[in-house]
Formats: structure tokens, C-alpha cells, sequence
């Protein structure tokens, strides 16, 4: 009588599920995006971990030099020329600021850093919507221009406050803890939390707008934030879930 084989020892599916991880793992640390990633989760960390301020906008501004090499690092050829082109004044300008009389004024450095930033954002999110397979780079590339839209509202916001120094309402609290003073830097620490805590939904109620200009950056801000994590996440999800089924 024929003797059926034997069957496959029960932790071989184990074993098959852990082989992927290696590979996406090198696959994650190759990315495109990865650099800028993580440069980016440092710079929104380091405006509120760092206590003393004159360390914290050191750091700042070396985070925000290393940014600007991962971006052009990260985007297309045809889109790094343009990207040298506002970033070059932008990263020269953060560092003047740190002079007794800086040559640059403060608000051509404010608007030079947000034209950088948003140029960065948009392309970041025109990367991510043109690819059409969904891989571990297109995914950290969605949280690299989820983690820009916070950080180029906050730059935002800081140049409205230079602009309108009455256009947010700090607590007294707040404003004692945080050393709450005119914005020094387009990525002014109280100014990049109050733009995630809104981008995010959250509203803790300790700093508010007052001015038009300011509401109305507030409220494109908290429309973007769920929006684009309910379009623009899902698409990619429904991208890998129609990939996985026509498998």
C-alpha cells in the first residue's frame, strides 16, 4: 500500500511569512525616501525635545541643511535643479539669521523658506499619486509629505506672526513654558506644534488664531489634514489590494 507523504511541519508557514521581511527591510533602507523621512521626523521632534533655545535652533537649522541634500537626493532629476534653486537661499538664510545684523531681512528669508518647502510638498505628493505599484518607498513617501504639510504650514504661520505679530493667542501658561517671543526662524517651535496639533485634528485650546489670515490658514489646514489621509491613503491601499488581487 502507497504511503501518502508526509505533511509539511506546521512551522514552515511561519517560516515562509518571516522571508519577505528581510528583503523589505533592505528595501526600506535603499528608498528613495527614507533619508528625507527621517530627517524630517528629527526636525519635528527637535523644535520641541530640545529645551535650551539656542542649542534647539542650532540643531534646527543643521536638520533643515540636511533636509534640503535628502530632497534633491529624493526627487527626480528634471526636479532637483529647481529644487537647488529655492533651496540654496532658503538654507543661507537660516544660518544669517543667527547674526548680530543679518544682510538678509527676516522676512525674505521667512517667504524664501516657504517657497522651498512648498515646492517640496507638492512634489512629494505628485511623487506618491503618479506611482502605480504601491512598495515600502511609496508608502514612507506618503508620511515623508503627511510630516511636509505640517512643517510648511508651520513655516507658514511663522511668517504671518512676522507679518501680523497679534495674529495667535498663546496662554499665559503656554506662552511661559514654550519662551513664546516674536519668531526668529520659519520653523519656530510653538508655531510647527500648534500647525501639527491642528493638521491632526487635535485642538488642545492653548493657542488660537486671531486674525483673518490666520483662521483661514487654520481651517485649510484641519480640511487637508483628514482629507488627505482619507483620499490619499486609501488610493494607496486600493492600489495594493487590486495588485494583490489581480495576482
Amino acid at each position: 500500500m502507497k504511503r501518502d507523504p508526509d505533511p509539511a511541519p506546521q512551522h514552515e508557514p511561519a517560516r515562509a511569512a518571516r522571508r519577505p521581511l528581510e528583503p523589505s527591510f533592505r528595501a526600506l533602507l535603499r528608498g528613495r525616501f527614507t533619508g528625507l523621512g527621517v530627517v524630517l521626523v528629527v526636525l519635528s521632534f527637535c523644535t520641541t525635545v530640545i529645551p535650551d533655545h539656542d542649542v534647539r535652533e542650532v540643531v534646527i537649522d543643521i536638520a533643515f541643511t540636511i533636509l534640503l541634500v535628502f530632497a534633491v537626493h529624493s526627487l527626480r532629476r528634471t526636479m532637483r535643479a529647481v529644487a537647488i534653486i529655492l533651496a540654496l537661499p532658503a538654507v543661507v538664510g537660516h544660518w544669517t539669521l543667527h547674526l548680530d545684523a543679518p544682510p538678509v531681512p527676516k522676512v525674505a528669508v521667512f517667504v524664501s523658506s516657504l517657497l522651498f518647502l512648498s515646492f517640496l510638498t507638492l512634489v512629494m505628493l505628485h511623487e506618491v499619486l503618479r506611482d502605480q505599484r504601491v512598495n515600502i518607498d511609496t508608502l514612507v513617501g506618503a508620511v515623508c509629505a503627511y510630516f511636509l504639510l505640517g512643517v510648511t504650514w508651520g513655516s507658514a504661520y511663522a511668517l504671518l506672526a512676522i507679518v501680523s505679530p497679534n495674529a495667535f493667542a498663546v496662554s499665559r501658561s503656554l506662552a511661559e513654558v514654550a519662551d513664546w517671543q516674536p519668531p526668529k526662524s520659519p520653523l519656530t517651535p510653538l508655531l510647527q506644534y500648534y500647525s501639527f496639533a491642528t493638521l491632526s485634528t487635535v485642538g488642545y485650546g492653548d493657542m488660537s488664531p486671531l486674525t483673518a489670515g490666520a483662521r483661514s490658514l487654520s481651517v485649510l489646514e484641519s480640511l487637508v489634514g483628514p482629507l488627505y489621509l482619507a483620499i490619499l491613503i486609501s488610493r494607496l491601499v486600493g492600489m495594493h489590494v487590486a495588485r494583490t488581487t489581480d495576482r
